[in-house]
Formats: structure tokens, sequence, C-alpha cells
């Protein structure tokens, strides 16, 4: 997985903390807790992002693409099909989450998928759905480490310089660092 494709993945955890954060929680109601609510948006990206990309291999590989229009086809493709898979989740979860993370449902796997479908490995499966797979895990495991360390640093003393967004980043970043360990371990390569 290259550089900026870690750093689209932070990009979509980033925004999907602030709006998880951000969510004004009802008065009178019992809600979850934003680290809850973090683990449960993630798993639905993950799995709209995950429809969308079968939905965008099997019409390629049973209808595949006419004309010289390539380039611009196979996003166009990839969009759609994440848009249409994050329809499907978003008419099945509508009651249960809130407008705001509603909206997430549908923006968050677009963007994923548009960043994490390897288009030049389409013609070879096997390569197209371990190069996605393994970039699908990565953001599912970053987001998850980051949503519990998120939790923790609620009781933290954090200086007000670093609240919000800074600490976010930080933490990403350290991820990062951290999970960079095991790439040059498996495949030979640090960063």
């Amino acid at each position: 997985m290259t550089l900026p494709l870690r750093l689209t993945c932070f990009f979509v955890i980033l925004v999907l903390q602030l709006v998880v954060n951000q969510t004004p929680a009802k008065v009178g109601k019992k809600e979850t807790t934003p680290f809850l609510k973090q683990i449960q948006l993630t798993c639905l990206i993950v799995i709209a992002a995950l429809g969308g990309a079968s939905l965008f291999s099997l019409y390629y590989h049973l209808v595949g693409i006419n004309g010289s229009n390539k380039v611009v086809m196979l996003p166009f493709l990839v969009g759609l099909m994440s848009f249409l898979t994050s329809g499907v989740i978003l008419m099945f979860t509508k009651k249960k989450i809130g407008t705001t993370l509603q909206s997430c449902l549908v923006i968050l796997p677009l963007i994923l998928n548009l960043a994490l479908v390897p288009v030049d490995q389409i013609d070879r499966s096997s390569d197209f759905w371990y190069t996605y797979l393994l970039s699908l895990l990565f953001f599912l495991v970053v987001s998850m480490f980051s949503a519990g360390i998120l939790e923790r640093l609620k009781i933290a003393p954090i200086p007000r310089l670093l609240q919000g967004v800074p600490i976010q980043f930080t933490v990403l970043m350290l991820i990062f660092l951290s999970l960079s360990f095991f790439k040059g371990v498996f495949f030979g390569e640090l960063f």
C-alpha cells in the first residue's frame, strides 16, 4: 500500500472521527458511546466498500468496457457501484444511525473505493483482490486502533493546543509507524 493510499485512509478516518465526535447526543435517549459509533460506522463503511468493489469487479468481468474511454469509465464505475451499495446499506440502517452519520455512510465508502480499488490490476483477479483486501484491512485495523486510543485519551490531560485534530493526526501517524514495522517484516520494505 503506497503512501498516498495510506494518507487517503487516514483522511477518511479523521473525517469519521470528527463527525462521530461532533454528533450531539439526544436528550433522554440511551445512545452508544462515540467509540462504539465509530466501530459500527467503520464496519458499515468496510461492508459498503467491499460490496462496491465486488459489484465493480463482477460488472467488469461480465460486461467489460467498450471503447477507448477506459480511463474515465473505470473510476466512474467504481464510484457508481460504491454509491449503490452504500444506498442499499443506508436503507437497512436508516433508523439506527443519525443524519450526519448517514451522509458519512454514503460518501466515505465512495472515497475509499476511488482510492483503494487497483484498476490497473483489474484483469488479474487474484492480484486485484489481494491488494484491495489488504488495503481495506489496513483501514479497518487503523480505524479500530484509533477509536480505542482516542477513547482512552478522553481521560488524559491533553494540552489545549493539541486537543482535537492535532492529537487525532498524531495518533494516526503513530499507528502508521507501528504498522510499518509489520510491512518491513512481511514484505521486505519499511514504508
